[in-house]
């Protein structure tokens, strides 16, 4: 009633404004109409002109999100220095709060993508911006969807920019900034190579860091924002119901039906574990003697399953890649290792197929060959590199944690020998200390013509590996068919059935079907 009521009002107040009368009463007319139904209007004229972060299109139409439209139109909001809190009196939030977020679900608009991105001002630590610029988005994602039912998945795209250097220039360049060309050289030496912190170093230093200063008041509060940019698609105009004509009914022709043939007994291979990945948890906890610091190890493995069997094969990789100039400590090493394993406790399918708990799993013995290169280094004179190569037999048992086995924990123990051939280096010449070039030598004395690489050997015989090792299995068989070696009762003709752990004379009556 209070609606048609308005909506009478409203019409008769347009009628009066359609007449010949003055400027004055038609403004109060316009007023008059405003106060009674704002929100009516908003949705009836569907204006979104004046908020341009707010895209309508129709269906089919492109809705993609460029960059220049970005950086030109998307709505602000601006944070606070060192904070992602919302701030409570923005502008923008009251906007989207209040006026554009109810008004494109009251005119029935399907959000189809939201492009967002969050950044921060580049004068703190690049790795604390970074955690800045997360947030800030986050904290404007969990707003709008408050107000408003983003669709996941394709239709919402998040952006970080953990120092926002393009908004930066296109700030410089619509201000006509006298130092514009200036800072774009610099963006172009250093961003395609993403030094950031050379680029941020070049700045700094540019004019004496008089521009440093001046972007630093001008233009880097507007850098510690988020920004969005929101596409709606219209809903599609009501199609008229078709009418389709009645068909005359046709009687069916009668069925015949066909002797029905035996079906051959299916029998069904459910898919199984076929490659795990795996890592040694006890080489993240290594400390570097001489290198006298915690030298986490890095580390992948794989390993393969047959279907039948004990014996399985492997590889696995070590790269721990630690350095320190300054210091000249050094700790580099890339090694490489094929494995064969033989499992006491066989993996045929028919006694463990899939979902019945890893098939490899227990004590099992290791034959292993393992080829490697090294760069090690303690300080300015005791440093080392060369290559070595090796293999040996270990022994190691595999633990599931898992109901179906999918993961494994697994504990061992590799024994054997290692060749190597090294060279010696040191930091500065070694023939004639005086000359200092800040490099590094090989520690070799005598003629320079007589050298040759990797003169040093060394061996070494026992222990080479201990693990506590957690394995995932990543890859699996897809399933398979099997038709023959099928048996079947005297004088019986075979019946398709699905089950390939119960015998055929138990499936005939009818057990476990």
């Amino acid at each position: 009633m209070e609606t048609q009521i308005t909506g009478k009002i409203t019409n008769t107040i347009c009628q009066v404004a359609a007449t010949k009368c003055g400027l004055a009463v038609k403004i109060l007319v316009l007023l008059l109409v405003i106060w009674l139904c704002p929100d009516r209007a908003w949705s009836e004229e569907g204006d979104y002109s004046r908020y341009p972060y707010v895209v309508v299109i129709d269906e089919g139409d492109d809705d993609s999100v460029s960059d220049g439209y970005f950086f030109q139109n998307a709505a602000s909001v601006i944070f606070k220095v060192s904070k992602w809190d919302l701030p409570a009196d923005d502008k923008t939030l009251k906007e989207l709060r209040e006026t554009v977020l109810p008004s494109i679900s009251r005119d029935s608009l399907k959000v189809v993508r939201v492009r967002m991105r969050g950044a921060a001002s580049p004068e703190g630590p690049e790795a604390f911006n970074k955690t800045l610029s997360e947030n800030r988005q986050k904290a404007l994602y969990d707003y709008v969807k408050d107000y408003l039912q983003i669709p996941q998945g394709d239709s919402l795209q998040v952006e970080t920019e953990t120092e926002d250097y393009q908004y930066l220039y296109k700030r410089m360049l619509q201000d006509g900034d006298p130092d514009c060309e200036a800072v774009k050289e610099i963006f172009d030496t250093y961003m395609p190579k993403q030094q950031y912190a050379e680029l941020k170093r070049a700045l700094q230093r540019l004019d004496g860091g008089r521009v440093w200063h001046r972007m630093l008041v001008n233009y880097f509060p507007s850098l510690r924002a988020a920004r969005m940019v929101i596409v709606c698609q219209r809903p599609p105009a009501p199609v008229a119901p078709e009418v389709i004509p009645e068909e005359p009914v046709v009687e069916p022709a009668p069925v015949v039906v066909a002797p029905e043939e035996p079906e051959t007994w299916v029998e069904m291979y459910p898919r199984r574990e076929l490659l795990s990945v795996k890592t040694n948890l006890l080489f993240y906890g290594v400390y570097m003697p001489g290198y006298n610091r915690w030298c986490p190890i890095p580390n992948v493995a794989v390993e393969w399953y047959p279907l039948r069997g004990h014996f399985t094969v492997g590889a696995s990789f070590d790269c721990p890649w630690w350095q320190d100039y300054w210091d000249h400590k050094y700790f580099q090493v890339r090694n490489y290792q094929v494995e064969g394993r033989y499992y006491f406790r066989r993996g045929d399918i028919e006694l463990r197929p899939e979902g019945k708990g890893a098939a490899f799993k227990g004590l099992y013995l290791q034959a292993y060959g393992n080829v490697g290169v090294f760069g090690i280094c303690f300080d300015e004179r005791r440093g080392w590199e060369g290559e070595a190569i090796g293999g040996g037999v270990g022994i190691g048992y595999v633990l599931p944690l898992s109901k179906k086995g999918h993961w494994r924990m697994e504990f061992q123990l590799q024994a054997g020998v290692l060749f190597g051939g090294y060279d010696p280096y040191q930091y500065e010449n070694p023939i004639n200390p005086a000359y200092q070039d800040h490099l590094y030598y090989y520690d070799w004395t005598g003629k320079p013509s007589l050298f040759e690489k990797r003169q040093y050997r060394f061996s070494w015989f026992g222990p080479t590996r201990i693990g506590v090792t957690l394995s995932y299995d990543l890859f699996y068989r897809k399933a398979r068919n099997k038709t023959n070696g099928i048996r079947c009762p005297k004088d019986t003709k075979p019946t398709k059935r699905y089950n390939p752990l119960v015998p055929y004379e138990k499936a005939m009556k009818g057990g476990n079907q």
